[in-house]
């Protein structure tokens, strides 16, 4: 059984744009492949790190973009299981779905390379997972003094009818290296594929986490061949015509500017200011733990209190210019203006949009906050979207903490936030 790279033909890569499909089939028989006992005794090893390429700034290629960044997704999806299994035996003990269930193997049947079973399993566990979440299945309970011979993971396709759940998992052998296509034998694998073959066979069962996030960016990562950003991905650049792309393109306010340098590291604020600078395009990549979504506050709070450094009109660019600075009473009594939600209720709760207010000027509506400082119709708004709900109720999470600080500094940064899914 080989596990072909997507767009290949099992021997090499290829630069034509993968299916779907066959990009998720060789996720899910690399991951469902692992030994979970042997992810848990590598991450506590002293080189985490050996395989892994250094990240460069620019790629010569697609291949090469994918060889680098491959291997660290899936070094992602360890660390996720380890930390899915760690957030559930930090919950209540008596949670269902917390522990070991127990289940029968309804069915089994080979298909495209994987086992597709279905299993009869009580209704408390079949209401506690959904569809791409991993499971770990397992003859004997991983119990101290017990050394566990036949398991694999899983992975939910869809919950069936009442006390039925339809998995999906991959016995051929383990894939320890990305770059071969066949699976190396494994007796754990083979000793738990005699089980599937055994009617009414019964397993123990163990929800590890969900893999719906990184599965989107998986073939996200595999598309890019397809992707109209390919080249500025690719090479980190672009050619700007306007010749001038370093500069910042935003008046940022001196004390959020202090604050954000007190509180940034040197990495991050490098990265807010190369958001707020003149490219059309700007990726900012990191590991885990990095500080990603500190550096997205940073770089909403810059945007959303900052005045544009120049238009763009007919004629090229003009430089935005602005009046006298306003003493402290004024600006006091402005901020007030634009953030009336701070001594009581939000007038915009009170009304309903006048028609045409598509958020634009002219809006017709006096009771919508202003940008201080920068003409209305030069006001931002910021589109925040994220591949799942819970990334975007996390940055919503740290605007909730940190914006009362920020606020003292400028203005509150939470109503002008726009975030969809």
């Amino acid at each position: 059984m080989a596990v072909d790279k997507p767009g290949g033909g099992g021997g090499g890569a290829s630069s034509s744009t993968p299916s779907p499909a066959s990009t998720t089939d060789r996720f899910l028989k690399i991951v469902l492949s692992w030994d979970y006992l042997r992810i848990v005794a590598d991450s506590k090893g002293a080189d985490k790190a050996k395989g892994l390429q250094h990240v460069k700034n620019s790629y010569a290629s697609v291949e090469e973009y994918l060889g680098v960044f491959e291997p660290l997704l899936f070094e992602e999806v360890k660390g996720q299981i380890l930390q899915g299994r760690r957030n559930e035996e930090e919950g209540e003990d008596d949670e269902v779905g917390l522990d070991w269930q127990r289940g029968a193997v309804a069915s089994c049947a080979e298909s495209e390379g994987f086992h597709k079973l279905s299993m009869v399993v009580s209704d408390g566990l079949r209401d506690s997972v959904c569809e791409n979440d991993l499971l770990l299945l397992s003859k004997e309970k991983f119990e101290e003094g017990v050394n566990p011979t036949a398991y694999a993971f899983a992975v939910v396709e869809q919950r069936g009818g009442k006390d039925n759940l339809s998995l999906r998992t991959f016995v051929a052998g383990e894939i320890k290296n990305l770059n071969v296509a066949r699976p190396v034998k494994s007796l754990r694998l083979q000793r738990f594929a005699s089980i599937l073959s055994t009617s009414d066979s019964f397993l123990w069962i163990l929800k590890m986490c969900s893999l719906s996030t990184i599965l989107r960016e998986y073939s996200g990562m595999h598309s890019v061949a397809s992707h109209p950003f390919k080249d500025l991905i690719l090479s980190a650049s672009e050619n700007n015509r306007d010749g001038d792309d370093q500069k910042r393109a935003w008046n940022v306010p001196q004390p959020l500017m202090d604050y954000l340098k007190t509180n940034l590291n040197g990495s991050q604020l490098d990265a807010v200011n190369a958001g707020l600078s003149r490219r059309s395009f700007v990726l900012i990549q990191g590991p885990p733990g990095t500080g990603k979504t500190q550096t997205i506050l940073g770089l909403l709070s810059a945007v959303l209190h900052s005045a544009p450094a120049r238009m763009q009109t007919r004629g090229g660019f003009d430089v935005q210019k602005h009046g006298p600075e306003l003493d402290i009473e004024s600006k006091h009594a402005n901020w007030m203006k634009a953030s009336p939600w701070l001594i009581g209720a939000n007038p915009r709760d009170l009304i309903m949009p006048v028609d045409g207010d598509d958020g634009f000027y002219p809006t017709g509506n006096d009771l919508k906050p202003e940008v201080i400082s920068s003409n209305r119709k030069y006001r931002a708004h910021v589109l925040v979207c994220a591949p799942s709900n819970s990334a975007l109720d996390e940055i919503v999470l740290r605007v909730l903490q940190t914006g009362e600080y920020v606020m003292k500094i400028t203005t509150l940064i939470i109503p002008r936030l726009c975030v969809l899914d």
